[in-house]
């Protein structure tokens, strides 16, 4: 039960990412174009299904060799939603999905470098505690 827990975490967390990935490209790089059912439902399952493949990053393989897999896996299911939803893929696409990919990345670097901030200081707090 505790895995399944773990797919659930990671699905939702792909979704959220996904699903503001869509928003900003509707907004911003086709404004006025309406989302239809089928864009968000296959957005929210495709880009669930990238988060749970995320969890690569959780086994032993070699940090390079998960990110290789990653992206050519997100970049398989990034064509599989263009399909289904009849966008044109085009060099241009290929671009903003890179760069998405890219931003997203940095974003969660960031968001780990925080928490060890915290953590370290935690630390340093108790033992600084336990010294006094």
């Amino acid at each position: 039960m505790r895995k399944f827990g773990k797919f659930v975490d990671y699905f939702f967390t792909g979704m959220g990412f996904g699903a503001i990935c869509y928003l900003c490209i509707l907004t911003f790089a086709n404004p006025g174009v309406p989302p239809t059912a089928k864009d968000v439902v296959s957005i929210f399952i495709l880009s669930g299904l990238i988060g749970i493949l995320s969890m690569i990053f959780k086994t032993d393989l070699p940090l390079l060799s998960a990110i290789i897999i990653h992206f050519i896996g997100s970049f398989i299911l990034f064509l599989t939603m263009s399909f289904i939803n009849n966008w044109l893929i085009g060099w241009d696409s290929i671009f903003v999905f890179i760069l998405v990919y890219i931003i997203i990345w940095v974003i969660i670097l960031l968001e780990q470098r925080k928490t060890v901030h915290k953590l370290n200081a935690k630390i340093k707090q108790r033992n600084f505690n336990r010294k006094s």
